[in-house]
């Protein structure tokens, strides 16, 4: 199994009460002291982080969180908020974002659910319909209604349902069945495509199986599988389902290209820049880093310097760990 770095590492000499003298610290007088602040964050893993804000209540009477957003503002108070929330508060946070914003946000539902494992799936949605009692009781969505239309909807649903095989073995046979049902269930199908057996494989089978199949599929058409998923689907069908086989065969890639398309063009995606780095910055983030490299033939962190600002653009350097 692969193993991967990320580039915020557990605090050995960990004292949250010294953390939270200097949280208070930063944030008394005039101003805040910006630096403290980026470095009591990035110094800490995230379940450090959660124990030091439960200390600066215990300490101050006070949130931790409220004080920082009082002191802060912009795209810097939004980055060092998704610092202090939990992992899966910031996911499903903007899942419900993209379930409840004006028409659903199928790309955050792409990037979110397309790449995780059943067991994080089935966290997400767990913690989703938790939060969903507690503090979305306004709202009808929840994650097994992800999108409001037919092909895509069915994806989504297939993905939420977390049914995806666990076991790593892969079988040979299997492999070449399903690249014959994928083929005959598309190119080499003379109506319309067979839209329930692409996503019943696809998300049923276990990473390690589907890389198989792909290559098997590659052998038996004489093209990659994305060809036909480009040819067959459109919209957020063809997305989502191309999604799926970048994280097969590519997962470092898979991030490097979402944090790169957050900066190119006008303007900045922060959500999900900020989404991405934070995420991804105790799991595989300095892994990314380098694939971000190779890919663009650029460092992530210059990027990032070039189209953010500010102290928000320290924090994010600091989180890449440049």
């Amino acid at each position: 199994m692969t193993t991967y770095k990320g580039t915020i590492m557990l605090k050995e000499d960990f004292n949250p009460e010294k953390a939270c003298i200097r949280f208070r610290k930063a944030m008394k007088g005039m101003g805040t002291d910006a630096h403290m602040v980026i470095q009591q964050l990035v110094n800490h893993q995230n379940i450090q982080r959660q124990e030091i804000k439960e200390m600066y209540m215990s300490m101050y009477g006070r949130d931790l969180v409220q004080d920082l957003k009082d002191e802060l503002g912009g795209t810097f108070e939004e980055a060092v908020v998704a610092m202090l929330e939990s992992p899966y508060d910031l996911l499903v946070g903007a899942l419900h974002d993209a379930l409840t914003s004006l028409g659903t946000d199928e790309k955050a539902l792409i990037d979110i659910l397309c790449c995780r494992t059943p067991e994080e799936i089935e966290g997400l949605r767990s913690y989703y319909e938790r939060r969903q009692q507690h503090e979305y009781s306004e709202s009808n969505n929840n994650m097994s209604t992800v999108s409001r239309t037919g092909d895509f909807k069915m994806l989504m649903r297939s993905l939420v349902a977390a049914g995806r095989d666990e076991n790593q073995t892969v079988d040979s046979p299997t492999a070449k069945n399903d690249a014959q049902i994928l083929y005959d269930s598309g190119v080499g199908k003379n109506n319309d495509t067979d839209e329930e057996e692409f996503i019943r494989i696809l998300n049923t089978r276990s990473f390690p199986q589907l890389q198989e199949t792909f290559e098997e599929y590659q052998r038996l058409a004489g093209a990659p599988i994305e060809d036909a998923l480009s040819e067959e689907f459109n919209g957020d069908m063809k997305n989502g389902l191309l999604a799926i086989v970048q994280r097969v065969r590519d997962p470092l890639g898979f991030y490097a290209e979402r944090l790169n398309q957050t900066m190119v063009g006008a303007g900045t995606d922060d959500n999900t820049l900020i989404r991405i780095l934070v995420s991804r910055s105790e799991v595989d983030l300095a892994d990314i880093r380098t694939r971000y490299q190779e890919m663009y033939g650029k460092e992530l962190a210059e990027d990032v310097r070039d189209d953010t600002q500010g102290e928000y653009r320290k924090l994010l350097l600091a989180i890449i760990g440049n």
